[in-house]
């Protein structure tokens, strides 16, 4: 993401748009956390997925719905039809690593849990 704009309330609604896509893909969102400028997301991908199509899904569906529902406090931080999200992604593979390891790494970040301390202000 550009701005520094993902606040606890935020990321919550995008978790909704990133289960619902995910569930349309036969994938699973296991987990998922955010900081003020980027997410973190472990998901069960479906084999039949295209990794950078799926992602791109992910980015253009959360995008719409945020735009739409936090139209005001968004354009505090994009004017116009700036993008919200970056074009880059990471993405790793775990599958050797220990699934809670994993989950431990995402739920740790600065912001802390989305369902506890929600996203770190800047």
């Amino acid at each position: 993401m550009g701005g520094k704009c993902l606040r606890k309330h935020l990321l919550q609604d995008m978790k909704h748009v990133f289960e619902r896509v995910l569930s349309a893909n036969q994938s699973k969102l296991s987990d998922c956390n955010g900081e003020a400028d980027h997410v973190h997301l472990l998901i069960d991908l479906h084999p039949d997925n295209n990794i950078s199509d799926l992602i791109a899904s992910l980015k253009s569906a959360s995008s719409r719905v945020l735009r739409e529902k936090y139209k005001p406090e968004i354009d505090k931080y994009y004017w116009g039809k700036a993008k919200l999200w970056h074009d880059s992604k990471c993405i790793v593979s775990c599958g050797g690593a220990p699934l809670e390891t994993v989950k431990k790494y995402i739920q740790n970040q600065s912001g802390g849990r989305l369902g506890k301390s929600g996203v770190s202000n800047p």
